[in-house]
């Protein structure tokens, strides 16, 4: 899972056409957080994607309808 998170944060990050640095400022987020989620090398809380979401006009619902359902 934490793959398809990093995956979903750097997707929305790229298509508003920001950096890593911007992201973590509009954020309140350290620049090297944001990669080390983007590699998926962390547990992310619901707290932290919170904040990511809303640096990035989205929501937690849109962000996790934008990942890819395992298939049972």
């Amino acid at each position: 899972m934490n793959q398809k998170i990093a995956q979903r944060v750097k997707e929305l990050r790229c298509q508003s056409g920001i950096s890593q640095e911007s992201l973590s400022h509009l954020a309140q987020l350290d620049r090297k957080y944001i990669g080390i989620i983007e590699k998926g090398q962390t547990n992310v809380s619901v707290k932290v994607l919170s904040k990511i979401c809303e640096a990035l006009d989205s929501d937690l619902e849109a962000f996790f309808a934008g990942i890819e359902k395992p298939h049972l």
